[in-house]
């Protein structure tokens, strides 16, 4: 089990730090019902669209991506489980 969490830990903090550089911006106020108006994928940290009225992260788009990522991190660590072989102290019959 400990390559389980600790390969799926380490695929969700690259997943994060990749998303982070590459996050969604928008210019819809928070808490509109209208259609957002995507600007495109930048850093959290950036000021790339900071002449732009309202500018922000967009933290619908932020959260369904980050959902993505947990998801194949989660799969990525599942491979790493049930096809690591047998070696080492996870054998089962030590």
């Amino acid at each position: 089990m400990k390559t389980l969490f600790s390969v799926t830990f380490f695929s969700f903090l690259i997943g994060m730090g990749f998303l982070s550089c590459f996050a969604p911006w928008t210019t819809t106020p928070a808490g509109s019902a209208a259609e957002h108006d995507s600007l495109g994928y930048a850093a959290i940290w950036s000021s790339r669209y900071g002449a732009v009225a309202g500018a922000r992260v967009d933290p619908g788009a932020f959260a369904m991506l980050t959902g993505v990522v947990l998801f194949f991190a989660i799969v990525i660590g599942a491979g790493a489980y049930f096809f690591r072989g047998r070696r080492g102290a996870e054998r089962e019959d030590v």
